[in-house]
């Protein structure tokens, strides 16, 4: 089975501006193997650049089109996702944070970096950290492969 799993960091909503997305992390996975790993920056429309976003989605769409995709609490890659291409379907989606509560119900938190860290399964990724999109996304990865028949 392939799927990427994904991780966007955003901007926030801070000033009545929207949620922009700044950094998108993107890694492959093929039958349980992490085989790629992928990273874009982005300019927002909070700059008076322009937005980066848009003028980068050739180089990103094709590892979201016709695949599985994963993330922690999918509800901001969704959102930016829709909101770039609404009459794009995407997915299907899985999301480790849902998965995580159903399997393991009694765990004392479920953020990723909580998860991974019970598991074992922190990225070993020097000069990077959670909330870089690249090393979350491949805490995701990480995440599902563990959680799926794989493991």
């Amino acid at each position: 089975m392939k799927f990427t799993a994904l991780d966007f960091e955003t901007t926030g909503y801070k000033d009545g501006c929207t949620n922009e997305p700044w950094q998108l992390g993107l890694v492959v996975v093929e039958d349980g193997v992490i085989t790629h790993e992928k990273e874009w920056f982005f300019k927002t429309r909070l700059t008076p650049e322009a937005n980066e976003f848009m003028q980068e989605w050739c180089s990103f769409y094709p590892y979201l089109d016709s695949t599985r995709l994963v993330a922690h609490n999918i509800s901001t890659e969704r959102t930016i996702l829709t909101r770039a291409a609404p009459l794009t379907k995407f997915g299907p989606w899985v999301d480790t944070l849902k998965l995580c509560k159903a399997i393991y119900p009694k765990l004392e938190g479920y953020s990723l970096s909580e998860v991974c860290t019970t598991f074992g399964l922190v990225p070993d990724m020097p000069g990077r950290t959670w909330h870089d999109a690249l090393y979350d996304a491949v805490a995701c990865a990480k995440l599902a492969i563990f959680l799926s028949a794989w493991n």
